[in-house]
């Protein structure tokens, strides 16, 4: 298979999804992870990254979410992770379902990227970006810019 996966998933929504002058934005869990642990090096630039893109349609793969929230619970506990649990559902932030399509297509890009390691959320992650015709994600992770999106040139990942 080449860099580039191919798919019979079914083109859901295009990145600006119907939104006028929203473009879609996918998060990825350690930008998250780090917005939601006390403590987390990371954590002002995770709010900076999330306040300076408030603007776009925000989503989260179901898939990354429950990545978080395992990291949450282990790094803080479940305090912490039930203070992001609430703060994550009032935010507006979408839930990206997986489904057998998605999952699948994960499994692909899992295949044709298996010299960079990427992990289950972030196969996940980036079929998302498939079905949504998304470019964009927000991410600490600089791995996933090697991802050749079939729709764009590149991955754009900020901040």
């Amino acid at each position: 298979m080449s860099t580039r996966c191919s798919t019979t998933t079914t083109r859901r929504a295009a990145s600006s999804n119907g939104r006028t002058g929203l473009r879609t934005l996918l998060i990825d869990s350690s930008v998250l992870i780090a917005g939601a642990v006390p403590g987390d090096g990371r954590r002002a630039d995770a709010a900076t990254a999330l306040t300076a893109y408030r603007g776009r349609h925000m989503r989260v793969p179901v898939s990354i979410l429950a990545e978080t929230m395992g990291f949450i619970l282990r790094r803080a506990g479940v305090h912490h992770q039930r203070v992001f649990w609430d703060a994550f559902m009032r935010s507006g932030i979408e839930l990206v379902p997986a489904d057998q399509d998605l999952i699948g297509h994960a499994r692909d890009i899992d295949r044709a990227y298996s010299d960079v390691g990427l992990c289950f959320a972030d196969c996940t992650l980036l079929a998302a970006c498939e079905t949504l015709r998304c470019d964009t994600v927000l991410s600490f992770d600089r791995r996933l810019a090697v991802y050749k999106p079939s729709f764009a040139r590149e991955l754009t990942v900020l901040p």
